[in-house]
């Protein structure tokens, strides 16, 4: 990309200076000036700050997308694969990478019937038994409305197209068609109107007698599939296909579209065949457990769940994952237009459930920007997992344009954490924790880069300075970005804190053996009173025939244009009043690769604040 070469031959440039001086005859000393770079560069088209890809990324670079979901193919045909919403016409596209940075165009992956429109939230499943790509998605057919499809629903159904490639062509599955499902799966049509034919053909799961099965299962919706709605399209979106790494049996779980709309589950014989009595209401909007909806139906009390009712009352987008013995069910509330589009987490033991949904004092809501005050992202939600090396990501889309829809969604990759904690019931529980959702310069993702964060090698101790009472060192170096100023607060105060000092604050970072080292990343606070704004007499030390060797940074200042927001009616007055901050900034540098054993630096507290917290250190090192 231009701007990587820009700051390439930037780098590289002053470096060759340097090593000319050292061969020149000068005498050698063992304190060296080290020439960095800090990304106060900006770029002139985008304004926001230069970084090199081969150690950092950042969300604001991806690709405008909606309903992300991202097929790791590189053990077929070396990409990655970015299949996303199309919007109102009656084609998806397809997009393919190599590293998560950069992303192009792989052409029409599916063209649906003429008339159709309404191409959402596609996935991808590859099936080794077949050797084909099952491409599920939903849609709307044509003349539904006026087919009476809106009688309960938007008159969007689930589709299935396969293809022998991951960027297609995939084919619409005509369950007609014995070529396509098999003699014995070839569905008999004549029992639906004409006008229908065309569309029931097409649609996944076989209208009548799913309706039948959806009228045992959500008796809550009068008249749902009964009378003249018995023979109408099944109506759900985004299907998400789940295989079980214990048993290796499939599922495909999709959002209810009836509001306020549940998750649902089924298990598949094969990815063209429901087992119809399978099918189950795994989550209810706004409750906790089905049994608590059932409950609260029977006309007993019980708690609900406020902020999954702000606006569409959904649970939408949903996507299985697996771990440790534990079953993750998480899912989108409120509308995808809505500032407070977020997701949520539910746990159980089996993919069919039963699933609780986690309280805010167990890290219920995952992903938000409205929910946790961040003035910088909103709209984050639908989403996908994609497990990168022994790391864990969530890809989903956010606003564009913070606080509005006006300007679309773009994709946003963010690394989950998981955590043990202490359940409502006192019992151990493994939660997940998104570092995000960011816009800054982060550590890069990719499993080809040469440098990756190292900070886990080493130990952080205190050289001089103070701490806060109560406050403790191991919140600077354990992983979890800190977040959310009004959300999940119970859990937050428990399992992530950062690290406050009182006065100016030097610390060492230490490792055990030599490394190789070019980058470091200090984070800064999420409260605006707590932020530092320089982090001085960084050292980089190693040895040399017995005596210290050391290259240093004077000072890295930290980039206000980016990491904070002011008041703009003061600005203009000459007066600067802080209003927030970037969660998940900080200040950066990147350098020459040196090999170290060492980093010391220190950390000052403006004037005028009482103290400064420290949320997170990384070190960009070469990878083992």
């Amino acid at each position: 990309m231009k701007i990587t070469r820009k700051i390439f031959c930037l780098v590289s440039a002053v470096f060759m200076c340097v090593s000319l001086a050292a061969c020149s005859g000068a005498e050698l000393k063992t304190v060296y000036e080290l020439p960095y770079y800090d990304g106060s560069e900006y770029d002139d088209v985008t304004n926001k700050p230069i970084y090199s890809t081969d150690l950092w990324r950042r969300n604001e670079d991806f690709p405008d997308v909606g309903d992300p979901m991202i097929l790791d193919n590189r053990e077929r045909d070396g990409f990655y694969y970015l299949y996303k919403t199309q919007g109102f016409g009656n084609y998806f596209e397809a997009m393919r990478s190599t590293d998560l940075l950069n992303w192009y165009e792989a052409g029409w992956c599916c063209v649906m019937p003429e008339g159709w429109s309404c191409a959402w939230a596609p996935e991808v499943v590859y099936d080794e038994e077949t050797e084909l790509y099952y491409f599920f998605f939903s849609a709307m057919a044509a003349n539904a409305q006026n087919l009476g499809a809106y009688a309960y629903s938007n008159g969007m159904s689930l589709y299935v197209g396969t293809a022998k490639n991951a960027y297609g062509p995939f084919e619409i599955v005509d369950f007609t068609s014995a070529k396509q499902v098999g003699a014995e799966n070839v569905r008999n049509i004549a029992r639906y109107d004409e006008s229908w034919a065309p569309f029931v053909k097409h649609v996944l799961f076989d209208p009548i007698e799913t309706n039948k099965k959806l009228a045992e299962i959500r008796p809550e919706i009068e008249n749902y599939v009964t009378g003249d709605n018995a023979k109408k399209l099944v109506c759900n979106i985004d299907p998400s296909p789940f295989v079980d790494p214990v048993t290796k049996k499939k599922y495909l779980v999709f959002s209810g579209d009836k509001q306020p709309s549940p998750i649902l589950g089924i298990e598949m014989e094969d990815w063209l065949t429901p087992k119809l009595d399978t099918l189950t209401v795994l989550t209810q909007c706004g409750y906790y457990t089905t049994a608590d909806f059932e409950k609260e139906q029977n006309g007993e009390d019980v708690e609900t769940i406020w902020y999954e009712k702000l606006t569409n009352k959904v649970n939408e987008g949903p996507f299985l994952y697996y771990r440790n013995g534990t079953y993750y069910l998480t899912a989108s509330v409120n509308g995808y237009t809505d500032a407070a589009y977020s997701v949520v987490q539910a746990v159980s033991d089996s993919p069919m459930g039963p699933f609780r949904k986690l309280t805010e004092s167990e890290n219920g809501v995952i992903l938000s920007g409205d929910f946790n005050g961040n003035k910088a992202v909103s709209g984050t939600g639908h989403h996908s997992f994609v497990e990168i090396g022994e790391k864990l990501y969530i890809a989903y889309h956010r606003h564009v344009q913070a606080g509005s829809i006006s300007k679309g969604r773009c994709l946003a990759m963010d690394e989950v954490k998981f955590m043990t904690i202490d359940d409502i019931n006192g019992e151990k529980l493994d939660v997940m924790y998104v570092n995000g959702p960011t816009i800054t310069v982060q550590p890069g993702i990719v499993e080809t880069l040469e440098y990756e964060d190292i900070s886990n090698r080493g130990t952080l101790s205190l050289v001089k300075g103070a701490l806060e009472k109560n406050s403790d060192l191991k919140w600077f170096n354990d992983g979890l970005l800190s977040y959310n100023v009004n959300f999940n607060q119970e859990f937050l105060d428990k399992y992530v804190r950062e690290t406050v000092i009182t006065n100016d604050t030097t610390f060492e970072f230490s490792f055990e053996d030599y490394e190789g080292v070019r980058g470091l990343m200090i984070y800064n606070s999420k409260y605006k009173e707590k932020i530092f704004k320089k982090v001085k007499n960084i050292e980089f030390i190693s040895e040399e025939n017995g005596a210290e060797k050391v290259w240093y940074i004077k000072e890295l200042n930290l980039d206000t244009k980016t990491n904070c927001f002011y008041n703009q009616f003061d600005l203009e007055n000459g007066i600067e009043t802080l209003e927030a901050v970037t969660y998940g900034g900080g200040v950066w540098a990147e350098f020459k690769e040196i090999n170290i054993k060492k980093i010391r630096f220190t950390v000052e507290v403006p004037e005028g604040q009482e103290s400064v917290g420290l949320s997170e250190i990384a070190v960009m090192g070469r990878k083992r």
